[in-house]
């Protein structure tokens, strides 16, 4: 056989536009993560649940949203319709986020125990939903590409489409737009205008996600097609978890960087950072708009980076630049002998903020998003490991540790804001800036995340699937492809070549 035909085979590829319009289900998604950051203010300040119980009771759902992501991956690897395995998955699951928010945001209509009792209802049912949607972001990326190049690209149109499109001018509209125009209070009137927007904007984004996926929405895309090996039983599933130590590696590294996204996408944490230590909530609204430019720019080095050098580079140069941005944080506000003036005063303590402030929030939320393109290469790994094609399973994997680490993010912000004196509450940005909330804002915005970047970065270090590995794990593919085809032609006859013998003995399951 040919070189030609071996790399046809080895590689294919999708559409720049199907790259595009499939990274809209990450945004569709993350439009209810963006918008779920607000239901402490609300579950709070109007339904009338106590400061505690709301975080406590976020983090019990996050964990319980953790616990069945491996069913749900289970049950998604097993989903076989004529209209493929990702579509009537991503469509469903919107609608039932729709369905989600409407009682999420209706809880002020109860009282006592009911009140209580349909908020936990609530909270799992919008879990299961949004987990059944986000996995497919995860889910279908192996079947879209699987060219090594390529892969990377998604994290360019993730990082317009979400990163900008949804958190940054998301905080530019709440912020600058909605905010004021209901008194800069999170009343019953900015719910309703904010959610009815996020409810139907992810489903139009849902929409053009299904499209994008369309054309590979394929048995013939899911790891060997039709002589992909078949995963019934536990132990089945339990082998891929257990011989698969890349998985393991990176599912703990970006459960890490997940709790570092979700704190500093949390409202509180922005209210009490810039409403009260700068004296001005509107600036994170800027700031998101001042990021944009230096965003794109990043990504772009960083995709240029993943694809001369594998994703493992680019993910370990985003958390060293994290470290230095917290840095840079860090040293100006420690400095700062009036925190509510360095914007008020500007020159280089402003500047300063600023740089480590868009650096922050770049390198944290980078690695969240290129991770989705890193479980499509463990998938591929797994392939070639073990002949199973298990996205659904994988990708609810690091669901299940994001949930585990996300869900410390309200617990951890609530214990820190109660142990700041606010136990009925989170703090507006009406509140006088004093020493506790200093320290409660330093503490969720410089020392844990530092503590936790150092975690990551030692966990990424170690990650084994650099570029020459995935150049190897589809070589891997390829062969095994050619071998059954060549044993379906002749099965009697020996067929292992030299070229396949090899990538197949390096990733031979260890199970065999």
């Amino acid at each position: 056989m040919s070189q030609q035909v071996e790399v046809q085979e080895k590689y294919h590829r999708a559409k720049q536009w199907e790259i595009a319009f499939f990274s809209l289900n990450n945004s569709a998604t993350n439009l209810y993560l963006f918008a779920f950051g607000f239901l402490t203010y609300y579950a709070t300040g109007i339904a009338g649940l106590a400061t505690l119980t709301v975080s406590n009771l976020l983090g019990f759902a996050r964990l319980f949203d953790g616990i069945i992501d491996p069913t749900i991956g289970i049950v998604m690897d097993h989903v076989g319709t004529r209209w493929g395995r990702f579509r009537p998955i991503m469509l469903i699951s919107n609608i039932a986020l729709i369905l989600s928010f409407f009682f999420l945001f209706n809880l002020h209509q109860f009282e006592g125990t009911m009140l209580m009792v349909m908020y936990v209802i609530a909270l799992i049912f919008h879990k299961i939903a949004y987990s059944f949607q986000q996995t497919v972001t995860k889910a279908a990326q192996p079947a879209l590409t699987n060219d090594p190049k390529q892969r990377p690209i998604f994290s360019v149109y993730d990082t317009i489409f979400s990163s900008i499109g949804v958190f940054a001018l998301g905080q530019i509209v709440v912020s600058n737009f909605l905010s004021p125009r209901h008194g800069g209070e999170f009343n019953l009137a900015f719910y309703g205008e904010f959610i009815t927007g996020v409810v139907v904007i992810s489903a139009v984004l849902t929409v053009l996600a299904m499209i994008g996926i369309s054309r590979k929405d394929k048995e013939e895309y899911f790891g060997l097609g039709e002589q992909t090996v078949e995963t019934k039983s536990i132990k089945d599933y339990w082998s891929v978890i257990k011989g698969n130590t890349p998985l393991q590696t990176l599912a703990l590294a970006g459960g890490a960087m997940k709790l570092l996204a979700q704190l500093f996408a949390d409202q509180a944490v922005i209210v009490i950072v810039f409403g009260i230590i700068l004296g001005n909530y509107g600036l994170s609204g800027q700031l998101s708009l001042l990021q944009i430019i230096p965003n794109l720019v990043l990504i772009a080095l960083l995709t240029a980076l993943a694809s001369r050098k594998g994703l493992k580079a680019s993910y370990t140069v985003s958390i060293i630049f994290l470290l230095v941005s917290l840095a840079i944080l860090g040293s100006v506000l420690f400095t700062s002998n009036d925190t509510t003036q360095i914007f008020t005063n500007g020159g280089v303590p402003m500047i300063m903020f600023i740089v480590g402030y868009i650096g922050l929030r770049i390198f944290a939320t980078y690695p969240s998003s290129i991770v989705l393109t890193m479980a499509a290469d463990i998938t591929d790994y797994e392939t070639a490991r073990s002949g199973r094609f298990v996205s659904g399973l994988i990708g609810t994997v690091f669901s299940l540790t994001d949930s585990i680490a996300s869900s410390l993010a309200p617990i951890l912000i609530g214990f820190v804001v109660a142990a700041i004196g606010f136990t009925d509450a989170y703090p507006d940005a009406s509140e006088p800036l004093t020493d506790a909330l200093f320290t409660g804002g330093i503490t969720m915005l410089i020392i844990i995340p530092a503590v936790i970047a150092l975690i990551a970065l030692f966990l990424i270090l170690k990650y084994p699937l650099n570029s020459k590995a995935m150049e190897e794990v589809q070589a891997t593919i390829a062969a095994k492809k050619l071998d059954r085809v060549k044993e379906d032609a002749a099965p009697n006859i020996l067929t292992e070549t030299p070229e396949s013998t090899e990538p197949v003995a390096r990733f031979k399951d260890k199970d065999e």
